[in-house]
C-alpha cells in the first residue's frame, strides 16, 4: 500500500551559509588562477549530439562518474537521451521524454500526474530514484521522491537527459538505490538566439513558450526563458467522478554562465514553476469512515536559485564548489505544505600518474512547518533535518587501456537514522576495441521520508472503522545490495548494450495493521522489517541501416519479490514482474521533413492493469531556417486505457489515457 505524503504550510527560519562558502571558495580560486597562469585553458563545451550522432561518436557522460567520461568507459547501465531526439519525438515534458528510454517504468495517472521510476514498481510517490537538473537534486523533502508535472524545464534548453539503471548513492548520496535521471541543460553559449513556440492540440488548449538569449563581456553569455499552458481533462475517470483531471502552468527561467578567466568560471541559474491542476481524490469520510470520491483543485509552487563555480587547478585537476537554495509550497485538499532547503557541495577530481582521484563533501539543510489537519497529524514535533556527508571513489588503470577497477565510499550523516555507508566496487574490461564488459557490487541507501517518520495519516476503511497510517521514529534506512554485469559491442552503425541486475535489500518499509480491544480503531504502523529481493535485465540494440534511418530495440524485465515478516503487509507495491518491448525509429525523409515513430508495450501485474500497447508518431517539417512546425500524435492504436490501477495509492484516483493531437510552431530568429 502506498500512501500519499506531503504537509501542511509553513512558517520557518533558514540557514544562509551558502554564500560564505562561494565568498571563501572565489577567493581560493582567484589565488590559485594566479599562480597558475600559465595553465590549460578549460575544455570547450560539448556540443549537442542528436540521435544519428550517438551511433557514430562516442558520446560524453557526467552522471555515472560525477566527472566527464566516455560513455564506453562507463562501468554502469548508463542511457543518453539527446537533445534533437527529444525534440524529434514531439514529447512535451520531461516526464514524458522518460518514455524514450528502454527499461525505464512511467505510467500516467492522469492528465498531470506521473509514476516514474527504474528497475522497480513505479508509484506517484517513488522515492528511490534520484532526479536533479545540472547535478543539483530537486526532490520533495515530504515523501523523498518528485512530483513531475512540477519539473518544467524548457526542452528546447535540455542538451541531454543522462539515466543511470541501478545504483547511483556512491556519488550522488541517498534514496538512488533505484537509479538516477540527470536533466543536463544547455550552455549559454549554445542559446545565444530568441525563439518562440506555440502548440495546441486535443488535451492542450494552448501552450506558449519562450527564450531570449545573448552574449555577455568576456566571453560570457545568458538565457532567460519561460511559458504558460493549459491543459483539458479526460474524458474519462476509473471512478465514479467525472475526470478532474484540467491544468495550468506557467514558469520563467534565468541562467547565466560567467567566464571569470580560462580557468574559472561561475554558472548562476534561477527557477520558478507554477501549476494549478485539478484531481480527483479517495479520501475517508469524516463521519462514516469509508471511501469518498473528491474533487480537488490543487496548487504547487517551486523555486530554486543555485550557483556553481568551476575552477582548473591544472591540466589535472579540477574543483567545483555548488550551493542551491529552493522553496517548495503546495495546497491540496488534505494538506498543505512548505518545505525550504539549503545545499552545499565541493568536489575535486583529481589524476595522479594512472589513477584518478575524486572526493567531495556535501551538506544540506531543510526547514518545515507540517499545519496539521483533519488527515493529517504529526507524531514528533520535527521541523526541520540535515544531512552531511562526504565521499572518496579511485578509479585504477590496472592493464592500460584493458581493464579499470573503480572502488569508492560515501558516508552521511543524517538527522533520522544517523550515519549511513555506501561502498561500492566496479570493473570495466575491454577485451577489444569494440567490446566492453562491465560490473559492479555496489550497496545504497534509502532514507525514510517526512511521513514516514514524523507523520500520522488518516485513510478510509471499507469497515467504517477509523483507520490511521502511523510514522515512526524507530524505523531504520533501507539498505539494498546490488549486483551488476554489462556488456556493450560498438560499430559505426551499431550499438548493443546489455545489463542485468540482482538487488537484496533490508530493512524494507511494511505496515504492520492493529486492531484496538473494541474494534473501533485500527492503525497500520511502519515498520523498516521486511526484505526485498529484485532481479532483471536490459538489452537495448541501436541500429542505422541507412543514412537517414535510424532505429532502436529495447527489452527489458523485472521481477519483484518480498519476504515479509508474519502479520505485515507491502507497503511499496507487491510481489510481481513486468515487461517493455520498445521499438522506435527516426526517419529523415528529405533535409525538411523527419518522422519519429515510437512504439512501447507494457506488460506484468505490478500495477493491477491490462496489458497494453501505445503507439506515438511525430512529423516535424523546416519551413525555412527561422520556421518549424510539427505534428504529434499520442496513445494511438490501443485507444484510451488505464495505466496505473493500483488502489493502494491512498489518495489518487486514476484517469483513461486517450489519444491525442497536438501541432505545434516554433520559430527561431
Amino acid at each position: 500500500m502506498e500512501i500519499t505524503r506531503a504537509m501542511n504550510s509553513l512558517r520557518s527560519k533558514h540557514h544562509h551559509y551558502f554564500a560564505m562558502f562561494m565568498l571563501v571558495f572565489s577567493s581560493q580560486a582567484i589565488f590559485f588562477n594566479q599562480a597558475h597562469a600559465e595553465s590549460e585553458a578549460v575544455f570547450d563545451d560539448l556540443p549537442s549530439l542528436d540521435f544519428d550522432s550517438l551511433m557514430a561518436a562516442d558520446i560524453q557522460v557526467t552522471s555515472a562518474m560525477k566527472r566527464l567520461q566516455n560513455k564506453s568507459d562507463t562501468a554502469a547501465s548508463i542511457y543518453v537521451l539527446t537533445h534533437n531526439e527529444i525534440i524529434q519525438s514531439g514529447v512535451t515534458s520531461v516526464a514524458q521524454a522518460l518514455t524514450l528510454v528502454p527499461g525505464m517504468q512511467v505510467r500516467k495517472l492522469d492528465n498531470n500526474q506521473w509514476a516514474i521510476t527504474s528497475r522497480s514498481t513505479a508509484g506517484r510517490h517513488s522515492s528511490k530514484l534520484l532526479v536533479m537538473i545540472d547535478g543539483q537534486s530537486i526532490y520533495n523533502p515530504g515523501f523523498a521522491g518528485v512530483y513531475w508535472e512540477a519539473i518544467n524545464v524548457p526542452l528546447y534548453d535540455i542538451d541531454r537527459i543522462e539515466v543511470i539503471r541501478g545504483q547511483g548513492g556512491l556519488l550522488w548520496g541517498s534514496n538512488a538505490t533505484n537509479g538516477v535521471v540527470n536533466i543536463i541543460t544547455k550552455h549559454t553559449m549554445d542559446t545565444r538566439d530568441n525563439l518562440v513556440q506555440v502548440a495546441t492540440g486535443t488535451k492542450q488548449d494552448y501552450k506558449a513558450d519562450f527564450r531570449v538569449g545573448g552574449d555577455l563581456s568576456n566571453y560570457s553569455s545568458f538565457r532567460v526563458s519561460g511559458g504558460i499552458e493549459k491543459s483539458d481533462a479526460a474524458n474519462k475517470s476509473d471512478r465514479e467522478l467525472s475526470a478532474n483531471d484540467d491544468g495550468k502552468k506557467q514558469n520563467i527561467n534565468a541562467r547565466g554562465d560567467i567566464n571569470i578567466s580560462d580557468d574559472l568560471s561561475l554558472l548562476a541559474q534561477f527557477w520558478y514553476n507554477n501549476i494549478d491542476m485539478g484531481q480527483n481524490l479517495r479520501l475517508a469520510d469524516l463521519n462514516t469512515n469509508l471511501a469518498t470520491a473528491v474533487v480537488d483543485q490543487y496548487s504547487l509552487d517551486y523555486l530554486q536559485l543555485m550557483t556553481r563555480l568551476d575552477y582548473r587547478l591544472s591540466s589535472d585537476s579540477n574543483q567545483m564548489l555548488q550551493a542551491s537554495f529552493s522553496s517548495q509550497r503546495g495546497d491540496q485538499a488534505y494538506y498543505r505544505d512548505r518545505f525550504l532547503t539549503t545545499d552545499i557541495d565541493y568536489q575535486m577530481n583529481t589524476l595522479i600518474k594512472n589513477t584518478q582521484f575524486d572526493w567531495g563533501i556535501n551538506y544540506r539543510y531543510t526547514d518545515v512547518f507540517i499545519e496539521e489537519s483533519d488527515y493529517f497529524s504529526n507524531i514528533s514535533n520535527v521541523n526541520h533535518y540535515d544531512h552531511f556527508g562526504g565521499f572518496v571513489q579511485f578509479q585504477f588503470n590496472l592493464v592500460p587501456d584493458k581493464f579499470k577497477l573503480i572502488v569508492g565510499n560515501r558516508s552521511e550523516r543524517n538527522s533520522f537514522t544517523g550515519w549511513e555507508h555506501q561502498p561500492m566496487v566496479r570493473f570495466l574490461w575491454t577485451p577489444a576495441s569494440r567490446h566492453s564488459i562491465w560490473g559492479a557490487v555496489s550497496q545504497g541507501v534509502r532514507i525514510p521520508s517526512f511521513l514516514e517518520y514524523n507523520n500520522m495519516a488518516r485513510i478510509h476503511s471499507a469497515y467504517g472503522i477509523r483507520t490511521d497510517i502511523v510514522g515512526s521514529n524507530d524505523i531504520d534506512a533501507e539498505k539494498s545490495v546490488s549486483k551488476e554485469l554489462g556488456y556493450r559491442y560498438s560499430l559505426s552503425d551499431v550499438e548493443v548494450d546489455v545489463s542485468l541486475f540482482h538487488t537484496k535489500a533490508r530493512n524494507v518499509l511494511v505496515i504492520e495493521p492493529n486492531v484496538n480491544d473494541t474494534f473501533t480503531y485500527i492503525t497500520y504502523n511502519f515498520l523498516s522489517e521486511g526484505e526485498l529481493t529484485t532481479y532483471g535485465g536490459e538489452a537495448t540494440v541501436h541500429w542505422r541501416p541507412y543514412q537517414r534511418l535510424s532505429t532502436e530495440l529495447g527489452y527489458s524485465f523485472t521481477s519483484y519479490q518480498y519476504d515479509l515478516p508474519e502479520g505485515t503487509e507491502e507497503a511499496i507495491g507487491y510481489d510481481s514482474s513486468m515487461r517493455q518491448i520498445m521499438a522506435k525509429a527516426n526517419f529523415e525523409l528529405t533535409n525538411d521533413h523527419q518522422f519519429s515513430v515510437i512504439y512501447r508495450i507494457e506488460d506484468g501485474e505490478a500495477y493491477d492493469t491490462r496489458d497494453y500497447a501505445v503507439l506515438d508518431v511525430s512529423w516535424r517539417w523546416q519551413v525555412n531556417e527561422m520556421l518549424t512546425f510539427s505534428l504529434t500524435g499520442n496513445n494511438l492504436l490501443y485507444g484510451k486505457h488505464i495505466e496505473y490501477g493500483n488502489s493502494g495509492e491512498a489518495y489518487t484516483i486514476a484517469t483513461y489515457i486517450e489519444p491525442s493531437y497536438l501541432a505545434q510552431i516554433t520559430a527561431t530568429f
